[in-house]
């Protein structure tokens, strides 16, 4: 194949060098256009495949695909360029127009794709930030570019990898908390980046914290360190170990200073050991003021061996106290136990943190095997029960504390355990209440304060109270069968005045809202005819600001969150209408509500004074000015309850809430939250109806339930009935 290529060749050159000039000239020129026009075919596909790839690479990064599945994907988008620039250049309008619609889709899906897989996220997988981030207190908002947030006014910085995870614990409720640590880590190692924050406080001092934040008590926000920063903590904390290098030690009792930092695990005792054995401890390094001994850190070998050597120990609900002589201890007054070898190890445990658990074992271990020491503690309850617990200290229950057992307590509790456990009963019509033979009870009994009855198999005591359980004999059987007809005429009677109180419900409730139409029908006439005698600026006015809530208003009213799209303009027609109408203080009340939205200073004047002057609907917006500019719920409440006072209906609506969310409670039977309810409702408050409709809902669904109970009640007094119908009469 080779040989016929040359001579294809050799032919060709032959044939061309026969040729004249001009035909030779017109041969290059011919073979010249043609390469030119493939090298331009080729570069143009060469750049529309680069241009469909960095199309897909974008979002394969934002979305981590598949290397391969991109790859696949970009053949695809090449592809699709390719015919659709192919119908750009036809002589067919509508293929002309297809292909520009579908290179227009490619570009605004392309961008589209990747605002939605970048919305959720912060950074991009290479580390890029895409978002910045404000804090505040409640939570983090992240904005799209860096500058100042409008609403915080804070700075909003740019979001980085290292900040990422502590963004998030921000945001799951996390808060600063002070590096007490001796050389914390300022800087990540990979980027050099902060990853710490700092507060200077009035006299110079830096104050490092974990997290980003504002400090826990002046509120001011938290700055990331710079080097200066680091450099002048560093200089600080030299100086305060210096200082407290030239302290004077002073001496400390280990039962109640801490030897070691519960933080970091640090030394915090020093301690000297005089030549007969005794310890000697100080808050500081320095030298025994005796010998001139240097002092040495105390060591957790050191503190175990101090233990070991006292004599005996006093349980704390904090740990444990060690004292030299076994007796009455004078700073607890609690017995100070004399210590044993055995002891040691469950002291450590309970010094650690564990606390006593009950045993539930059949066959316990009382005693070690060797020495013959008590391993089990206990504790007897009023009913003479014995509890036995794994370990010193104080029952999980009444806090008594507890006991270790000897071999009487041992023999008590084997003896309990040996009778019969009550256990429940429930009746059924094939239940024995009475041995056939002798007539003596097969049931035990315990009956509540309020006559409920519980059943058991044996003699012993309740399960829950300890009392005594007795015998379900004959008298007591008279004494059932009397309570069972009695509790019959209860339950009849609790039924029907339940049915009465929801018939009176369904009544009162009918006749209210037909007092509610005829009043709101009545209130939309008197605000039509006075919307017509008003001015256009006051109908304008009206149209735009009027609370509907307000017993006021002329018109519908407006909802306080509509308002803030055309409260620009609602102000410019209610300063109109002031002007237009000095002696009517509905227009001022408008403009007032429609400044909050703009200049909250100017409205909170406004309310203040219609509230001074007694305008029902001005305490609502007042009282919740005060506890949301100033932060005063107390004096928010006070106006809130002048409001209820006046007949307002949103002020029923907010003192409400008040009192759900904690900041008072009701002083008087009118201020309860289904009173509020009730009579802002019956004001036209459509909140109100929902609320109260959704209280009264929630009334009805408990009734019902106790309907149910008490037709269980019922049906389980007809077993009892008919068991005890059952039984032999002598």
């Amino acid at each position: 194949m080779l040989s016929s290529m040359k001579d294809a060749l050799a032919t060709a050159r032959s044939r061309f060098a026969n040729l004249n000039s001009p035909l030779r000239l017109l041969v290059l020129a011919a073979v010249f256009v043609f390469a030119s026009l493939f090298l331009v075919w080729l570069v143009d596909k060469i750049f529309v495949y680069l241009l469909a790839r960095s199309y897909v690479d974008e979002i394969a990064e934002v979305f981590d695909l598949n290397k391969n599945l991109a790859t696949a994907i970009a053949w695809l988008v090449f592809a699709a360029i390719l015919i659709l620039t192919r119908y750009l250049f036809s002589f067919s309008k509508s293929r002309r127009r297809a292909a520009l619609a579908g290179l227009l889709a490619l570009v605004v899906g392309h961008s589209l794709v990747l605002w939605r897989g970048t919305s959720g996220e912060v950074i991009t997988s290479s580390g890029k930030a895409i978002k910045c981030y404000v804090i505040t207190r409640e939570s983090v908002i992240y904005r799209e570019r860096p500058g100042f947030d409008p609403s915080t006014g804070r700075e909003c910085k740019p979001v980085t990898p290292e900040l990422v995870e502590k963004l998030r614990e921000y945001e799951r409720g996390n808060r600063p908390t002070r590096i007490e640590t001796a050389n914390p880590g300022f800087f990540d190692l990979g980027t050099g980046r902060p990853i710490v924050w700092f507060y200077k406080n009035k006299n110079g001092e830096i104050e490092l914290f974990s997290l980003m934040g504002f400090h826990p008590e002046t509120g001011d926000e938290l700055e990331p360190v710079s080097k200066e920063i680091v450099e002048l903590w560093k200089k600080q904390d030299a100086e305060r170990k210096d200082r407290d290098a030239r302290r004077t030690p002073e001496r400390v009792d280990p039962n109640t200073y801490p030897p070691f930092d519960p933080k970091t695990g640090e030394a915090r005792i020093w301690l000297h050991r005089s030549a007969g054995g005794d310890y000697e401890f100080y808050n500081g390094p320095g030298f025994d003021p005796q010998t001139g001994e240097a002092l040495i850190i105390i060591t957790r070998d050191v503190l175990d061996e101090w233990k070991a050597g006292k004599k005996c120990y006093i349980i704390t609900r904090d740990g444990v106290r060690y004292g030299d002589k076994p007796g009455i201890d004078q700073l607890t007054g609690r017995q100070c136990r004399e210590m044993t070898d055995q002891l040691i190890e469950r002291l450590r445990e309970y010094e650690k943190g564990k606390r006593p658990t009950k045993i539930v074992s059949d066959d316990p271990t009382f005693f070690d095997r060797a020495t013959g020491e008590p391993i089990v503690w206990y504790l007897k309850t009023a009913a003479g029960q014995i509890e036995l617990f794994d370990l010193m200290g104080f029952h999980p229950a009444t806090g008594e504390e507890l006991l270790p057992v000897t071999k009487d307590v041992a023999n008590e509790w084997s003896q309990q355990r040996r009778k019969c456990v009550p256990a429940p009963v429930k009746i059924s019509p094939d239940t024995r209440i009475f041995d056939p033979a002798s007539g003596n009870p097969w049931l035990w009994y315990w009956r509540s304060a309020n006559g409920e009855y519980e059943f058991f198999d044996c003699e012993g005591f309740h399960p829950r109270n300890g009392e005594v359980l007795k015998p379900f004999d004959r008298e007591a059987l008279r004494s059932y069968e009397n309570d069972i007809r009695e509790r019959e005429k209860q339950l009849q009677a609790e039924q029907e005045r339940l049915r009465k109180e929801q018939e009176e419900r369904k009544r009162k409730e009918a006749a209210e809202k037909a007092a509610r139409d005829a009043k709101a029908a009545r209130e939309a006439k008197e605000r039509e005819a006075a919307l017509q005698r008003a001015s256009e600026a006051a109908r304008r006015c009206d149209e735009l600001a009027a609370n509907p809530n307000d017993s006021r208003r002329v018109g519908e009213g407006v909802a306080f969150d509509a308002l803030k799209t055309q409260a620009r303009e609602a102000i410019a027609s209610c300063d109109l209408a002031v002007d237009q109408n000095r002696t009517e203080p509905r227009f001022k009340y408008q403009l007032g509500r429609a400044l909050e939205w703009t200049d909250r200073k100017k409205a909170f004047q406004i309310h203040q004074e219609l509230a001074d002057r007694g305008y029902p609907a001005a305490f609502d917006n007042l009282g919740w000015l005060y506890f949301t500019e100033r932060r005063d719920p107390a004096q928010a409440v006070a106006w809130f309850r002048r409001g209820v006072h006046a007949g307002d209906s949103d002020s029923m609506m907010s003192l409400a809430e008040m009192i759900d969310r904690g900041y008072t409670v009701p002083t008087n039977p009118s201020e309860e939250k289904m009173e509020l309810y009730r009579r802002a409702a019956e004001l036209g408050n459509a909140a109100a109806r929902r609320a109260y409709r959704a209280q009264i809902a929630k009334e009805q669904a408990t009734q019902q339930e106790r309907i149910s109970q008490i037709e269980q009640q019922r049906r389980m007094m007809q077993i009892i009935g008919t068991v005890i119908q059952n039984i032999p009469r002598r």
